[in-house]
């Protein structure tokens, strides 16, 4: 029996296909390997969506062959396609040789590919068919943009073939694609040239497999997306999108009638995706997270401009406004980069009177990094200077730990809902996320049975830097 492992880095979505694909290697008749077993094929799920991410996805494949030298290697994930010179370089320094590697992105049925070269490593000799020894193509905006255009042209469907999950493993919170592709093209963004066709998985088999994940345990369900908001639709380009019925307010409604469900949540939205359907689904549904996820990426109006996003910044707090009234202390969550090509003091001063307005209970912030093949490659030399990102990113940290500090405060004493999710290494306390989003931290009594995965009621005892802490004061709750 083949043996494999997989690893995955990046992005829910990117998480979700590595759990697919270890379905489609079981269906197979394949084993995973354990942490110290030899492994016979080692799949290495990659992320390009900045350049750490790339070192990321570099990094972990030299470490998976290292560690298990021998075995065969499939590269997918967004970086196979990026940059195929750079990762043949890194399996030829490896010793893998052409006929025990394979290179699968999105441009490419995943499916498919693993299939045949899975059946080829159980024959004898060179397997030709699938050699891997194709001339890697130079990583360039010319040549990113023209496998783009033979992508949409052509009829590859990417991970659409793969199989549903039935368990997602090592986690509690259930990560489900219903979307996949963007045709935005933000300036700064890889991610449409790699994952070019927009498109959706039919509603009723959305809905079986998170039956199928609630009937296996899990307690709550993160539906995501390349571009969320584009469920239903055929571009992400939303001044397109025909006026009808929200189709993503309708699945999270039917997603939070599934018996055994805690939580059904949204991840990655932009402000022009919450629409009165969504918000109407989100505060009439008592399983719907109060949480939203809204990247902001600049608060300056003439930035926003000129990285193509979708919305302006007036648009943004409207739609904060509108969160705030129709829920009952919602957490907005927000992504910013910093640093963007013309960014000055002031339209970075903007970006911290936004996050001020929104009172975010956290910010992800991190520095523009520069993507060769993306518009805003050319603008690089515009970008301020290091330090000045630096002095930015430091300022906007201490902003993040005061706004999340204010959100937290008002939950000190209150009793909370949480789902367990892991215990903190080399302690005996345990972690729980509320539907809000925050992580409450606890020990609980001795002896106890096995938490994890199961939801609690917590009392929040404080407020810390990290999160809550809290003390258990319920059993686990019957859903």
């Amino acid at each position: 029996m083949l043996r494999f492992d997989i690893t995955t880095l990046g992005c829910k979505v990117n998480q979700y296909d590595g759990q697919a694909m270890a379905a489609g290697l079981e269906a197979g008749g394949c084993a995973p390997a354990g942490p110290h077993d030899p492994a016979d094929l080692l799949v290495i799920n990659t992320c390009c969506v900045t350049t750490t991410a790339m070192a990321k996805s570099r990094n972990a494949l030299s470490r998976a062959v290292r560690k298990r030298p021998g075995a065969a290697v499939l590269i997918a994930g967004c970086y196979s396609d990026y940059d195929q010179k750079q990762l043949r370089k890194i399996l030829d320094d490896l010793g893998v040789p052409v006929n025990r590697r394979m290179l699968t992105g999105h441009h490419h049925d995943v499916a498919e590919t693993l299939g045949t070269f899975v059946r080829s490593l159980g024959q004898a000799g060179p397997a030709e068919k699938i050699r891997d020894d194709r001339p890697a193509a130079p990583c360039g905006p010319d040549t990113i943009k023209a496998r783009r255009l033979a992508a949409v042209k052509g009829n590859v469907a990417s991970t659409r073939n793969l199989p549903a999950i039935r368990r997602f493993s090592d986690r509690q919170r259930a990560f489900v694609k219903v979307q996949d592709g963007c045709d935005a093209f933000c300036s700064y963004c890889i991610v449409p040239y790699m994952r070019p066709r927009v498109w959706s998985r039919p509603m009723e088999k959305i809905l079986d497999e998170c039956r199928q994940l609630a009937a296996g345990g899990h307690r709550e369900i993160v539906l995501c997306g390349v571009f969320l908001g584009a469920f239903g639709q055929r571009t992400a380009i939303r001044r397109t999108w025909p006026a009808q019925t929200n189709a993503l307010a309708e699945l999270l409604r039917r997603v939070c009638d599934i018996d055994g469900l805690w939580r059904g949540r949204l991840s990655s939205l932009e402000p022009g995706d919450v629409t009165d359907e969504l918000l109407g689904a989100l505060a009439e549904c008592p399983k719907a997270a109060p949480h939203l996820h809204l990247p902001l990426q600049s608060g300056s109006p003439e930035i926003l401009r000129r990285i193509n996003r979708q919305y302006t910044a007036d648009q943004y707090r409207r739609t904060v406004q509108r969160v705030r009234q129709a829920l009952d202390r919602p957490a907005l969550t927000t992504d910013i980069i910093v640093g963007l090509p013309g960014e000055t003091d002031a339209d970075f001063a903007q970006t911290l009177d936004i996050a001020r307005e929104a009172g975010f209970a956290k910010i992800h912030a991190f520095p523009f990094s520069p993507i060769e093949g993306t518009a805003a490659w050319s603008q690089r030399d515009q970008a301020p200077p290091p330090k000045i990102v630096k002095a930015r990113m430091a300022e906007l940290a201490e902003l993040e730990a005061e706004l999340a500090r204010q959100y937290r405060l008002p939950l000190v004493g209150r009793t909370v809902e949480a789902l367990v999710e892991r215990s903190r290494r080399g302690q005996s306390c345990l972690q729980a996320m509320t539907d809000r989003y925050q992580r409450v931290r606890f020990t609980p009594p001795e002896p106890s049975p096995s938490l994890t995965g199961q939801v609690v009621r917590l009392r929040v005892d404080a407020a810390t830097a990290e999160g809550l802490d809290g003390t258990l004061v319920g059993q686990s709750i019957g859903l």
